[in-house]
């Protein structure tokens, strides 16, 4: 059974790029980002993931209830902080 914390913790460890599809406030698909995990964070009640956006080119917070799905790439990262997952 797919478990999106557990996919996203496995990435985190093994340092691998996670895939993530991501939902706009509207609920319209945002499309693929690529990802380096590092902390969970609670804000306001709402779970989130700090983590790196490749194509963004910065660390973001995404919404925990807002990914759709994640996948673990083949592709290693070199943590830029302390990865805390």
């Amino acid at each position: 059974m797919y478990n999106l914390l557990d996919t996203i913790k496995q990435s985190a460890q093994d340092r691998k790029i996670l895939k993530i599809s991501y939902l706009e406030k509207d609920g319209s698909n945002d499309g693929w980002r690529y990802v380096e995990p590092y902390s969970f964070s609670t804000d306001h009640g709402e779970d989130g993931l700090f983590a790196w956006d490749v194509e963004k080119d910065g660390i973001r917070r995404f919404s925990i209830e807002r990914i759709s799905s994640a996948e673990i790439t083949d592709q290693d990262y070199t943590p830029r902080y302390t990865v805390e997952i």
